[in-house]
């Protein structure tokens, strides 16, 4: 079983902070790579209860079939390789292949034949080594919006936090949690 523990910090941008962060961390038009994300829960959003998300990220060559769970304080990810029969068939017909995070998704109790996809995500990423952590500029499309973010990565949520903030201080950004990208998502369709 693939199973890692994200540590993240994370915060909303306007267009003007991200084009300036950009600017400042020489982040040119290549350094972005897109990723795609297809999001997943069932219709009475079983999922979401459990404040837990279901996604395949799509990037050349891969698609990553992922579960996020809370786990003390943090986010335990459950990963899935997915071939492309496997993932044209989840997104199409909402056949959940066997594997890990069948089993995951199975013992919090939520039926995987009712899951359904909810939309998808496409992002614009920029993500370079910062301060024994990894830095990630997103720019992010879905449905008829778009947004920008900051996140910080880190092995340390002791110190990572305090970094994050003081990234976020020499910049004069104001805090501004971010929700995940799928509560993004949520909240798009509902409006929908």
């Amino acid at each position: 079983m693939t199973q890692e523990l994200e540590i993240e910090f994370k915060n909303m941008l306007t267009a003007e902070q991200f084009n300036k962060l950009c600017l400042y961390f020489e982040c040119t038009p290549a350094s972005f790579f897109k990723q795609v994300n297809d999001y997943f829960d069932t219709p009475t959003l079983a999922l979401r209860d459990q404040h837990s998300a279901l996604r395949i990220r799509h990037l050349p060559g891969i698609h990553d079939l992922t579960l996020k769970q809370p786990h003390d304080g943090v986010i335990l990810e459950t990963h899935q390789q997915l071939t492309d029969d496997e993932n044209q068939d989840m997104i199409h017909f909402g056949v959940m292949p066997a594997g890990d995070v069948e089993q995951q998704i199975t013992q919090m109790g939520i039926d995987v034949d009712k899951l359904i996809h909810l939309g998808q995500l496409r992002t614009e990423r920029c993500e370079f080594p910062y301060k024994g952590g990894t830095l990630f500029l997103d720019h992010s499309f879905y449905l008829k919006h778009e947004d920008y973010e900051i996140e910080m990565e880190t092995s340390d949520s002791l110190n990572g936090k305090p970094l994050f903030e003081q990234l976020l201080r020499a910049h004069n950004i104001e805090r501004q949690p971010s929700a995940s990208k799928i509560a993004r998502l949520y909240k798009a369709l509902k409006k929908a």
